[in-house]
């Protein structure tokens, strides 16, 4: 097995529930960091999930967390993941916060 320390998806959240984040396949995941940036002129509530392979989506954030107009969460609680684990999250707007996981794969 390989250790990686990356960048593992960065993107922009939509207004509906949606993936961020598969572990790949024989993939083992810690989720170091979760980065979110509010590039609207007004407040986005955004949401966070993580989801076991054939689960259920389980919140790892309360639900609705407010970030002011152009502010930055960093969200640094560890995640563990298995392969085909999933993070999932929405906002208020969609393409209006701006998201980067980082975290290591042991593949």
């Amino acid at each position: 097995m390989a250790i990686s320390i990356k960048s593992l998806d960065d993107g922009q959240l939509a207004n509906s529930k949606g993936t961020i984040y598969t572990v790949p396949a024989d993939t083992q995941t810690i989720i170091k960091r979760i980065t979110l940036v509010n590039t609207n002129t007004t407040t986005e509530n955004v949401n966070l999930y993580f989801k076991a392979d054939g689960g259920t989506s389980r919140r790892i954030v309360v639900q609705d967390v407010p970030i002011a107009a152009t502010a930055l969460v960093i969200m640094d609680d560890e995640i563990t993941m298995e392969a085909a684990d999933i993070l999932e999250g929405d906002t208020t707007t969609g393409a209006k916060v701006d998201f980067v996981i980082s975290g290591v794969e042991d593949a």
